[in-house]
Formats: structure tokens, C-alpha cells, sequence
């Protein structure tokens, strides 16, 4: 549900901020807000400002909880509306600006909640534990990450970035499949996937899964292998053991393979440790999940190093050489066009990362019309246009389409009109997508 408080002078600096904060440290009337602030992003806020910002929002949610029974999800001030969401006594806030969709708002703070509980694990337990000025930095890590990494359509969509399939050899795509099937052969590696230059290649993981792979993949040494602990929630466990492993020493089985839930994710969930793999050669990147004895067996790591190194090395060269040949996706369109799969949560598109002065006005529309396919479930096509352009947008069960023509402006009447060429815009998509793999008919 969406609530209103009164304005808030911090939201004029026009700063995106992230907040989370522990309620159980401020109980009493005289009991300081700064003693429940656990972290505040960015930094360098005045802490009046802080604190402010914290006991408003923290006040709201508190009231709407107990006049409605559940916590809001969306809150929205003068210039800013927060995502939110509650486990126990934590609350954690992100703002994000009023043009980005609320969908959109609260799949960032899931994902970033996610990467903390990934790589750290049970909030609670890595607050006892840690001190809280090395979390912060690690908040720090995740937001950066998020925000470096994403362009203005991956914020609307929360998506994952996805290498164009139709400039690529299939059968480099098929030997990236084949290296993850013999890696899976290994005592207990259960699933992973390869990236290449943070765009996914092939993955065996589902989404939330890969989106968390990522951060450890950009951060590896450009050349080597890395181990680490993460903690992966009990079904996104169960998901991994339910995939079809060939283990060449023998299955485990799966009482002796699986660890024993060590603690609890958001809203309970329990959470399971397990080992990463990540083998980083240069922009090529090779991740995978591990039963946790897989870190201490050194056959097991050898194993995985020595049967894939020459297949990435081989697969590395060979995206290099096909990415360059064919140059940048900035060569000039007459359209441009963006694919969302929901189910594998990528997008696929001929927009550059980097976005134009102009393409702000396409993903404003795209912004809209994505909102308004998430408060219309019943409506499967929209066309929107301005003075100058036109964009139009599909959508079914699984995956939504959005269509520009760009050149010219569009010829329109100035009001709607059967002859306003915007009407012609669905049969060119159709006709345009289609090479990209994309079947509108």
C-alpha cells in the first residue's frame, strides 16, 4: 500500500538516499535516533537531516501498521518516495526519484538486501558480530554496484544485462552451456553461469541468483580465481539441488552434501551457506555455487580450475574478436527498441548503456507505461507520444516490448486522429523485431 507524510526539507537536495535502521535501539522517549541508525547512504548527510529523515519515515510506518495491520510498502514525500520493507525490528528505506515506477523501487531495495544477506549473511547475526563501520562499507559496495551498473532502462526494469544473441556465434553460446555442464561434474558444484563484460552469457542460476553473482564477478582480479562464503536463502538452495548434477567422485547424497540453515534472510527465510567460485579471465567470467566442503577440497577446486581454463581462454578470444568485428550497438537505427523477459528478469535492447540527453524523454514514457502495465493487468498494448515522438508498448504474461521510431519526427494532427502516423507503430515493430528474435505476431 502507498501512504503520504508531511514534506521533507531533506528530499530538496534531490539526493537518492538508503537508510536502515533498527528500531529495538530506540524505545524510550529520551533514547537518541542516531543510536537506531545502523546506516545512512550518502555518507556526508548532516545527521539532523539523518535523523529526521529516519523518525519520519520509521513514525509513518509504525502508524500505517497499526492502523492497517501491515506496513506500507511505498511511502511517498514532496520530492522523493521511499520503498520499505520491515523484518522485525529493522526497517530498511530507499529512496528513489517520483518518475521511477514503484515496481521498480521496491525490486531495487529486494536486490539490495539480497546482496547484503549473500555475501554476509542473517542481518542480525552480522551486526553482533561485525562492526558496524565495515558494514557500512559494504552497503556502500552494493549501492555503487547497483548504481554503475545499471542504465536508465535497468532501473525501470531491475534487469539484468543480457549479451546480444543475434551478434553472436550460437555456437559460442553453446560452448559457454557446455563448460557449466562439465564444471557441474565436480564434487559438489551444484549450478553457475558465465558473463561476459557484465552482460550475461549463459547462466544455469535464476535471476536473483545471478544478479548477486555479479558484484563477486566485477570484483575479482582481472585474471585468477576467488572462494568465498555466501549464503543463499533454504529455497534457493533447494532449487540448486533439485538440478541435475554429475558428480565424477560420487554424489554426497544429499543429507551429507547440504548445511544445516545457519540463520534467517528477510522476513524469516532461512538461509544455507555455500561456497562461490569465480575464475575471471579478463572480461570473461565463470561463477559458480558449491555445496560449503567445496571450499576445503582441493580436488574438487582442480578440478573445476583444470577442466574449464582452456574453454575460457578459448571462449574469452572468440567473444573479444566477434564483439569488435561487429562494432558498437551505436551504429545509427531508425528505431530503437527494448525487450523485457520477466521470467529470466533480462532486457534486451539496442540502447546504448550510457543514455543521450535524448533518450530521457523515451525513458519517461517507458517509465509511465511499464507503471501503468503494473496497475493495468488487463491492458496489453499502449501507444504514448509527444509533440516530436511516439513510442508503443506490448506486453503479455511474461514479457513486455517497447517500440520507437527514430529519425524525423512522426507526422501527427496535433490531436488524435485514425491517419496520425503513431498508429502505424505495432506493424513496424512486428516487422523490425523480428530479427532480433523478438516475435510480436
Amino acid at each position: 500500500m502507498a501512504t503520504s507524510a508531511p514534506p521533507d526539507p531533506a528530499a530538496a537536495a534531490g539526493w537518492d538516499c538508503f537508510f536502515l535502521y533498527d528500531g529495538s535501539k530506540v524505545k524510550e522517549e529520551g533514547d537518541p535516533t542516531q543510536a537506531g541508525i545502523c546506516h545512512f547512504s550518502p555518507s556526508q548527510t548532516p545527521l539532523s537531516r539523518q535523523e529526521l529523515l529516519c523518525s519520519q519515515v520509521a513514525g509513518v510506518v509504525r502508524w500505517t501498521t497499526e492502523v492497517s495491520g501491515s506496513p506500507p510498502q511505498i511511502i511517498r514525500l514532496r520530492k522523493l518516495k521511499f520503498a520499505v520493507q520491515v523484518d522485525g525490528s529493522y526497517l530498511w528505506v530507499l529512496g528513489c526519484p517520483t518518475d521511477l515506477p514503484d515496481s521498480s523501487c521496491q525490486r531495487f531495495l529486494d536486490l539490495l538486501i539480497g546482496l547484503f544477506c549473500f555475501h554476509n549473511g542473517p542481518l542480525p547475526q552480522a551486526y553482533e558480530e561485525r562492526p558496524w563501520e565495515e558494514l557500512g562499507r559494504e552497503w556502500e559496495r552494493y549501492l555503487r554496484h547497483l548504481q554503475q551498473d545499471s542504465s536508465g532502462l535497468h532501473r525501470i526494469f531491475s534487469s539484468l544485462w543480457a549479451l546480444d544473441r543475434t551478434k553472436v556465434d550460437p555456437l559460442l553460446l553453446l560452448k559457454a552451456a557446455l563448460i557449466l555442464q562439465t564444471c557441474q561434474r565436480a564434487l559438489y558444484v551444484l549450478a553457475g553461469c558465465i558473463t561476459y563484460k557484465g552482460r550475461v552469457v549463459s547462466t544455469q542460476l535464476p535471476p536473483s541468483l545471478t544478479a548477486k553473482v555479479l558484484l563477486q564477478e566485477a570484483e575479482t582480479d582481472p585474471q585468477g580465481v576467488q572462494i568465498t562464503p555466501v549464503y543463499l536463502l533454504e529455497s534457493e538452495a533447494a532449487t540448486l539441488r533439485d538440478f541435475p548434477v554429475e558428480w565424477t567422485a560420487g554424489s554426497p547424497g544429499g543429507s551429507a552434501a547440504a548445511s544445516a540453515p545457519i540463520g534467517s534472510g528477510p522476513g524469516g527465510a532461512a538461509l544455507v551457506k555455500m561456497a562461490l567460485y569465480v575464475h575471471q579471465v579478463h572480461g570473461l567470467a565463470l561463477a559458480l555455487l558449491a555445496e560449503e566442503p567445496f571450499a576445503e577440497s582441493r580436488s574438487s577446486v582442480e578440478d573445476v580450475y583444470h577442466s574449464s581454463l582452456a574453454s575460457l581462454n578459448g571462449l574469452e578470444v572468440h567473444l573479444k574478436e566477434t564483439l569488435l568485428k561487429d562494432g558498437p550497438s551505436s551504429a545509427k537505427n531508425s528505431y530503437g527498441f527494448a525487450h523485457y523477459d520477466s521470467i529470466q528478469n533480462v532486457l534486451t535492447t539496442n540502447f546504448l548503456p550510457t543514455t543521450s540527453p535524448q533518450d530521457e524523454h523515451l525513458l519517461r514514457a517507458m517509465g509511465l507505461i511499464h507503471a501503468d502495465f503494473d496497475q493495468l493487468p488487463t491492458a496489453s498494448e499502449i501507444t504514448v507520444r509527444n509533440a516530436s515522438t511516439a513510442v508503443y508498448a506490448c506486453r503479455n504474461a511474461v514479457q513486455e516490448t517497447y517500440f520507437q521510431q527514430l529519425g524525423s519526427p512522426l507526422r501527427h494532427s496535433g490531436a488524435p486522429n485514425p491517419r496520425d502516423s503513431a498508429f502505424a507503430l505495432p506493424s513496424k515493430a512486428k516487422q523490425k523485431l523480428l530479427k532480433h528474435g523478438v516475435n510480436l505476431l
